[in-house]
This record gives structure tokens, C-alpha cells and sequence, in this order.
């Protein structure tokens, strides 16, 4: 199939989405993805895997349109305005939901609560609707920075039914200041991101509306930290590719059970899979690691991420760009995952009914 009619063929399931979104009106996941394999039918669209509609139902279900990708979103939202008569209101379903629907993504500053943590450490926090108390997840953003496309990750983290914080791992002056020394701590294994991490754990913990168990979930250098944060008091990490320690053997003693996902077009980092398995299955570390051929970097995300001057060439060495099949796969993994070691989370129904 070439380029552009899969690009046409992703406008059209964008727009079969928005769709079903707006008549969804409280439907469930089942019936919403009945309704998706008409709308993409009648559309002309291919059938969707089954892994993939799940994701995109369950998301559907409460408000939240999934994004196929950037440029469809953009053309689906075109034509959408486009269709409507002069002078009547547009309404369609934001990136991250509605606020009646999707979980609040709010900026807080974290506590000072250890002596290396950055002063003034920023975090983004978000609380699945209705009553807890929830499991909790550190989430730690990728190298370039917290971005949409990273709260949109936390948002989809908290509708999943977990409480959710993602540190600003450059709180001390942004990512040009930042990122060298954060770099040296992830290769470290201490400094203040370390600190910065353990302060967003005992926040959740200290929290009334947490379980008291909390995982760490990253994605891209946000991944490695996970990995090195695996052994540092956590339930459950979800390694994303995250960068390989040489070590890891060593820096794996004593860590809590790891779900790891990498694609293997990613140059950089497929390679040395086999040796994060290795090192977990010799320390007798639960895990589930998993390798997606056709996903590149960054698949987890639902736009391109980082300077789009640098898109390409991520794109070129790392295959770096969002990937809706692996995506679905991944996540629901991670969500199994998570749902084992740290509790099962509590959906907004079991709430009402408590």
C-alpha cells in the first residue's frame, strides 16, 4: 500500500473516531467497537486488529479520542469545520478528552522532601475520576522534555484508573541546562533526578486517595530511569525504551517485577534486549519483555515527539514514531502488568457503586 492512501485510509479511520465519539453517549467498549468496524466499513477503511480496537474503544469510551496520528487528527478537525454551516459551533473531541470525561492533567510543585531534590521541583499530576483510594504511577518524561504529547501519556495513565505524577526531571532550568547532568545521573545511578523521582514516590505515598503501592513507568530516557528505579522501593516498573545499562546485572539486584517494550527498528538500543532478559531472568526478577519488529522509538506516543527539525533524522537511526498496533499491545501488557503487582485500579463504575 503506498503512503498516500494509508495516509488517506488513517483520515478516515480518524474521522470514523470522532464519529462514534460524538454519539457515543455512555455506551460501553463492546458497543462502541461494534460501532467502530461499521463507521471504518462504511468508510472503506481495512479491518482493525482486535488488540488495537479494544484500546481505542475503551479510550472512546470515556471521551477521549485516540490519535491515528498528528497529520490525520489536523485534516479529520479540517474537515470536520469544514462540513459544518457558517456561524455553528465546532465541537470536537479535544486530544485528551473533555474535562467532564478525561482525568484533569494539573501542574504542582512537589515538596521539598529531600536535601539533593531540585528546588522548586515541578510535577504534573493526575487523578482518575471518582473515588480512590488508587494504585499510583511515577511517570518520568522523555529527553525532550514534558511536552503534549507526554500529558496526554499521563492523562491516559489516569484514565487507565491510577494516580499519576510525572516529575520534571529539568525543574532546575530547562532541558538545554539540564540535560547533560541528568544524563550523567541516569548513567550514574545517583543525583538529583534520582532525588527528584524519590520525592514524586513518597509524595503518592503520602497521599490519602493511594493504596500505597506505586510503579514508575518512563518512556525514552524516562525509560532507563525506570529501570535503574526498578530496585529503589517501587512495585512495578514499565521500561520503555529506556537505555541499557552496561551493569545491569548489578543495577537490577534486588528490583521489583519489570515490563519492558522496545521496537526493533531502534538502532540504537534493540540489540541489547536480549541482555536486559538475560540479567532479569538470572536474578529471578519477574518480568515480561517484549520486542515490536515493525515499531521504531517513541512508538508508545500518539504524535512525532521531540524539535521537528530533528523528526527525520530520528526517525532514520531510531524508526522513532508512533505505532497504533504496538501501541495497543504494549499498553495493554503494561496495564496487565501493573494490574498483578500493583492492584487492580478502580474504574469510575465501582466507585459510583461504592
Amino acid at each position: 500500500m503506498g503512503n498516500g492512501q494509508e495516509a488517506q485510509h488513517n483520515i478516515a479511520r480518524q474521522l470514523a473516531i470522532l464519529e462514534v465519539i460524538a454519539q457515543a453517549d455512555g455506551a460501553d467498549p463492546g458497543t462502541i467497537a461494534g460501532r467502530l468496524r461499521e463507521a471504518f466499513a462504511r468508510r472503506g477503511v481495512p479491518p482493525a486488529p482486535d488488540i488495537w480496537l479494544a484500546m481505542v474503544s475503551r479510550d472512546a469510551s470515556v471521551g477521549t479520542a485516540y490519535i491515528v496520528s498528528r497529520e490525520a487528527m489536523l485534516e479529520a478537525e479540517r474537515r470536520i469545520a469544514d462540513s459544518r454551516p457558517a456561524g455553528s459551533p465546532v465541537s470536537v473531541p479535544a486530544m485528551t478528552g473533555t474535562a467532564e470525561t478525561q482525568p484533569a492533567v494539573r501542574r504542582i510543585v512537589i515538596p521539598s522532601l529531600l536535601e539533593d531534590q531540585s528546588p522548586r521541583l515541578q510535577g504534573y499530576l493526575a487523578t482518575p475520576t471518582g473515588d480512590g483510594p488508587w494504585p499510583a504511577v511515577v511517570m518520568l518524561h522523555e529527553a525532550f522534555a514534558i511536552d503534549d504529547v507526554m500529558l496526554r501519556q499521563v492523562a491516559r495513565m489516569a484514565a487507565a484508573g491510577y494516580l499519576v505524577l510525572m516529575p520534571d526531571l529539568f525543574s532546575a532550568g530547562g532541558p538545554r541546562r539540564c540535560l547533560s547532568a541528568t544524563f550523567r545521573a541516569l548513567r550514574s545511578g545517583r543525583g538529583r533526578a534520582f532525588a527528584d523521582i524519590e520525592a514524586a514516590r513518597r509524595v503518592l505515598l503520602d497521599r490519602s486517595d493511594c493504596t500505597g503501592t506505586v510503579g514508575v513507568l518512563g518512556f525514552c530516557m524516562g525509560g532507563g530511569f525506570a529501570l535503574v528505579s526498578a530496585s529503589r522501593g517501587f512495585g512495578a516498573a514499565s521500561v520503555n525504551y529506556g537505555a541499557i545499562p552496561k551493569d545491569v546485572a548489578e543495577v537490577l539486584e534486588g528490583a521489583c517485577p519489570v515490563v519492558a517494550s522496545y521496537g526493533g527498528k531502534d538502532r540504537v538500543l534493540a540489540g541489547s534486549v536480549p541482555r536486559l532478559e538475560a540479567a532479569l531472568t538470572a536474578r529471578s526478577i519477574t518480568h515480561d519483555v517484549k520486542t515490536y519488529p515493525g515499531a521504531g522509538h517513541c512508538f508508545l506516543n500518539d504524535a512525532p515527539s521531540g524539535p521537528a527539525l530533528l523528526q527525520p533524522v530520528l526517525k532514520l537511526v531510531l524508526g522513532a514514531g508512533p505505532d497504533p498496533e504496538a501501541a495497543a499491545d504494549a499498553w495493554q501488557r503494561i496495564e496487565e502488568f501493573f494490574r498483578a503487582h500493583l492492584g487492580p485500579p478502580r474504574s469510575a463504575a465501582q466507585t459510583a457503586h461504592d
